[in-house]
């Protein structure tokens, strides 16, 4: 399951303007940097780091393809147009996709980027 290029993020600059200009929040498995841009024509670009402390190859890959999964799940929830950049840290090689999927709902709701639910009755 392959983001669209227009949801990627790949330059440097982009990756660097997010991290100064944006905000982060740090949970057990990932790190989130986010940054709000109106001009953006898409809900969200995102940007996946996967460092070698996570592991060889193959767990990075792994990893990518986890947190891929789960922003394709989850990514219409976003309220407005952000850059992410989504850093695995060491823990998540061991997590499984539920632990991720539950880290990153509880930081989309913790940084406000989750549209409020509304309530069907």
């Amino acid at each position: 399951m392959k983001l669209p290029r227009s949801r990627r993020i790949t330059r440097r600059a982009d990756f660097q303007r997010v991290r100064t200009s944006g905000a982060t929040y740090r949970g057990r498995f990932l790190i989130l940097g986010y940054l709000a841009d109106e001009t953006l024509t898409e809900p969200f670009q995102l940007g996946l780091i996967t460092t070698k402390r996570l592991g060889g190859a193959v767990v990075r890959n792994r990893v990518r393809r986890r947190l891929r999964g789960i922003l394709h799940r989850t990514g219409h929830r976003i309220a407005r147009p952000y850059w992410l950049v989504l850093i695995a840290r060491g823990a998540a090689a061991e997590a499984s996709s539920e632990q991720l999927e539950k880290e990153w709902i509880w930081l989309m709701h913790r940084t406000s980027l989750a549209a409020p639910e509304t309530r069907q009755e």
